[in-house]
């Protein structure tokens, strides 16, 4: 099968993470500086706008999904054969109750490591520790937005919040994809072969 050129792939990935971590920024944006038009145009269509979203949001999961699963195979293809991670098991790590906290974290770390050409795999990053962190943030904070929406008092302050943590990671999740699959093109072109020499 050979090495597959991420970059493309990537590309898709970044642009759907930013619309994503946008998207409720937007709309909140667009409510407080056009609340008459917003109030006309938006508020009746409101919960097709919000099952948009969420679809869009796992739709971006699906991609961001695929983009772990080719770049964890491009390492099998470079001949790495002693991964603790499969490329699925970067992916279904991630729906494990008490286990999504650490082990998708260390599954990135490995794909991270093993793209930078440093044997070590469990040595720390500091691009995906900040990128994992930032998930579990987020996470959180949706849990916190999603309790806080359902107080008749919180108006659109849990939405707010949930923005404040999605930009961020999104920012950091492309860097790193971006840093991997630059690292990844290096894969066969026989400059990790100097590397290990």
């Amino acid at each position: 099968m050979g090495i597959r050129d991420l970059r493309g792939l990537t590309l898709v990935v970044a642009i759907m993470v930013v619309i994503d971590a946008l998207t409720t920024p937007v709309i909140l944006l667009a409510a407080l500086l056009f609340p008459e038009g917003y109030t006309e145009n938006v508020m009746p269509i409101a919960s097709q706008v919000d099952l948009a979203t969420v679809l869009f949001k796992l739709l971006t999961f699906v991609v961001f999904g695929r983009w772990i699963y080719v770049a964890g195979r491009n390492l099998i293809e470079a001949g790495y054969h002693d991964l603790e991670f499969t490329p699925a098991a970067r992916i279904w790590w991630f729906a494990v109750p008490v286990a999504c906290l650490f082990k998708p974290f260390q599954g990135m770390r490995e794909l991270w490591n093993a793209s930078h050409g440093n044997g070590d795999y469990s040595e720390g990053s500091a691009l995906v520790a900040t990128w994992w962190a930032l998930w579990l943030l987020t996470t959180f904070a949706g849990y916190l937005s999603g309790y806080m929406a359902k107080s008749p008092d919180s108006g659109v302050t849990p939405f707010w919040i949930q923005a404040v943590f999605d930009i961020p990671l999104a920012a950091v999740a492309i860097l790193m994809i971006r840093r991997i699959a630059e690292a990844q093109a290096r894969l066969g072109t026989g400059e990790l072969a100097e590397v290990f020499a």
